[in-house]
C-alpha cells in the first residue's frame, strides 16, 4: 500500500474536481491511516460525513473517505484510508 507523502503536493478528485493539496500529517489509526490535507485559501471545500475522494498519487482505485476538521482554520481536512483499499 502507497501512502501520501508529507509536506508535498499532491492531487485530490473531490467531486469530479482536482484540487492541489499539502499533506501535513499521517498516522496509523484502528480503522487505517489518517492524513492531513491542506487546501489552499481560496478553496476552502466542505465535506459531508461518507464523502469520498480520489487520490490520484497513489492509485485511482484509493479513495479516501472524509474524517473530520481537526483544525478550525477551515483549510485542514482529515481523510482516512480504509485497511483494505
Amino acid at each position: 500500500m502507497k501512502f501520501p507523502t508529507i509536506n508535498k503536493e499532491m492531487n485530490l478528485v473531490v467531486k469530479g474536481k482536482t484540487h492541489k493539496v499539502t499533506c501535513t500529517d499521517l498516522y496509523d489509526g484502528g480503522y487505517g491511516h489518517y492524513f492531513d490535507a491542506v487546501f489552499p485559501k481560496a478553496t476552502r471545500p466542505r465535506f459531508r460525513v461518507g464523502e469520498q475522494c480520489t487520490v490520484i498519487e497513489l492509485g485511482k482505485e484509493c479513495l479516501a473517505g472524509f474524517a473530520s476538521y481537526p483544525k478550525r482554520d477551515g483549510q485542514t481536512v482529515r481523510f482516512l484510508i480504509p485497511k483494505w483499499s
